[in-house]
């Protein structure tokens, strides 16, 4: 049986763990990377028509976009495989190399809040409450960080 103190759940990170891995489906993910997809698609075809080349992909290259769209899914190192691997660490997943971890925290925030001229990102407050905003803290700070948002979870449920 688990234990309270009041309204707060004793987390522990393996409870902590257990509880991200049941809100992190396969389904959530895949919906929050063609969340952040749309977003950072949009933001190319804004910058575009800044540059005055609004029709510059070629169609090969929308139809490959599309395709990552649908199946989020792109092969390489990139946006959607620095998503995966915070969410693999909000999940439990070992952290082996903090540089890496490192890396793909900054590879997120710049495409999502680093605008032109900046060379640091602006995170929005409302950031941290979305799927991809609680994983990112967990790999940046810990799953220990999360317990408030996991507090608040279970006394929705």
């Amino acid at each position: 049986m688990e234990k309270f103190w009041g309204d707060r759940m004793d987390w522990t990170p393996e409870k902590a763990y257990r509880k991200l891995q049941d809100i992190y489906t396969d389904e959530i993910m895949q919906q929050e990377k063609r969340r952040v997809f749309q977003q950072v698609y949009r933001h190319l075809r804004e910058h575009m028509e800044d540059l005055a080349i609004s029709n510059g992909l070629k169609p090969k290259a929308e139809k490959q976009l599309s395709l990552f769209k649908e199946y989020t899914f792109m092969p390489g190192n990139n946006l959607f495989q620095s998503m995966r691997y915070v969410f693999l660490l909000a999940r439990g997943e070992k952290e082996y190399d903090r540089g890496e971890t490192q890396r793909h925290l900054q590879r997120i925030y710049r495409a999502l809040f680093t605008s032109a001229g900046t060379k640091n990102p602006v995170i929005p407050e409302s950031f941290w409450d979305t799927p991809l905003g609680v994983a990112c803290v967990v790999a940046e700070k810990g799953v220990e960080a999360v317990y408030p948002i996991l507090d608040e979870i279970d006394a929705e449920e």
